[in-house]
């Protein structure tokens, strides 16, 4: 019995021992496993900062991989081409042309020729001035003829003598309250330069003392009552072309932004194939277009250039080209793992290519058999982006890739009418 009890107790010892080897193996499996948790939530939250982190290098690479290539930014912003230039980015950089300097086939020339002289003779919108030379040769060979083209400048006056007569009807006219005024060849001048040529009073009154010797020396108050004078006397034909802009069928506009005085002005064009309207404003956004008043009451459709103020007017609303084919380029230089920004790319320029051509033999619009197949086309290529747009792994660049599969969704008709239609 003795021994028995012995042989329990040293069981039972054993057992103690084993015991608490297992609580203490249990406690440090207890702790490895807190400790585990610990560290699969450092890993975790150093994943998402991972993550996050990439995707700002994407967001700067993006933006600072943007020029007028592949955005709205204006080419000004562009960077300068070194001269060597390889890899990936190489994308930012103008690309050399295949084509062959000088005028391209099909351009229409412009030089100068001695048939376009005689023309002008021959028909005495010219003043011909002959001089005789003679040169080394045979005195019966044929003589030779050649033009010089130029052009003179002479300052002159016009003397208005006004006598009284009792029975006379007219008053001296506004025009002449002054002793002396410019005539409308100064008026006209000033305008075409200081308007359409956009040129400065400074320069403009440069300009006349230069080309008359010192004679004119009109100075910026002067210019600034012509054109003041010319703005009011404009406003009949304004209404007439913003007429014309408001019978149309589809009006273009565009804003750009300048420099007045150290300021900022923008300056937004209306126009159709027939009339440019422009108005300028200190502001951007729906106030100056309010003013202007012209895509307010316009009720077709409207060619933009990516505003998306300008969604409000108009029964429809089109965007160019040159910029969607931008976005596409954007999401083809950063996103390696899709297609179908190259393919849609290539398609839309691909349709204004034969659209353009089309024209050239003087069609006027597409078949409906070339509308309809290039409506599955275009249905396919958006239904390639939406599966490939799930493959993209950056959430950044598929925010931005599903963003413009979205506003090609929106804008498929319109896109489509607008190039083959």
């Amino acid at each position: 019995m003795t021994d028995m009890f012995k042989q329990l107790e040293e069981i039972s010892k054993k057992l103690d021992a084993s015991l608490q080897k297992i609580n203490e193996q249990s406690l440090i499996i207890y702790n490895l496993n807190l400790e585990i948790k610990k560290l699969n939530k450092i890993i975790q939250e150093k994943d998402e900062k991972i993550t996050q982190l990439l995707e700002e290098i994407d967001r700067l690479k993006n933006k600072n991989n943007k020029n007028s290539s592949n955005s709205s930014k204006p080419s000004s912003t562009n960077m300068t081409t070194p001269k060597k230039k390889t890899g990936s980015n190489i994308y930012n950089y103008r690309i050399k042309s295949i084509k062959k300097s000088g005028g391209q086939y099909g351009h229409i020339g412009h030089s100068l020729n001695k048939e376009t002289v005689e023309k002008l003779i021959e028909k005495k919108k010219v003043e011909v001035r002959e001089f005789s030379h003679t040169i080394k040769g045979k005195a019966s060979k044929e003589n030779i003829i050649k033009y010089k083209l130029g052009i003179e400048t002479k300052p002159y006056v016009e003397k208005h003598v006004f006598r009284y007569e009792e029975n006379a009807k007219d008053t001296l006219p506004k025009e002449f309250y002054t002793d002396v005024t410019y005539d409308n060849s100064i008026k006209a001048l000033s305008i075409e330069l200081g308007v359409y040529n956009v040129i400065s009073y400074d320069r403009l009154t440069d300009f006349f003392n230069v080309i008359t010797d010192g004679v004119i020396r009109i100075s910026k108050g002067n210019l600034v009552n012509i054109l003041y004078e010319f703005s009011h006397k404009c406003i009949p034909t304004l209404e007439i072309l913003e007429k014309d802009i408001l019978d149309s069928k589809y009006t273009y506009t565009d804003e750009t932004g300048t420099k007045f005085n150290g300021k900022n002005m923008y300056v937004r064009n209306y126009s159709n194939e027939n009339t440019v309207i422009y108005k300028a404003h200190k502001n951007k956004g729906h106030s100056p277009i309010q003013e202007d008043n012209i895509l307010t009451r316009f009720c077709g459709g409207i060619m933009g250039d990516h505003d998306t103020t300008l969604q409000r007017y108009g029964i429809e609303n089109y965007e160019c080209n040159i910029h969607v084919g931008r976005y596409l380029e954007e999401l083809i230089q950063n996103i390696k793992n899709i297609t179908w920004a190259t393919k849609l790319k290539e398609f839309i320029f691909r349709m204004n290519n034969t659209k353009k051509i089309a024209i050239s033999f003087g069609l006027k619009k597409f078949d409906k058999d070339k509308i309809k197949e290039y409506e599955k086309e275009f249905d396919s290529l958006l239904e390639l982006a939406k599966e490939e747009n799930k493959l993209i792994k950056s959430s950044y660049y598929k925010e931005k890739a599903n963003k413009l599969y979205r506003r090609l969704k929106k804008y498929k008709s319109n896109h489509l009418y607008f190039i083959i239609c």
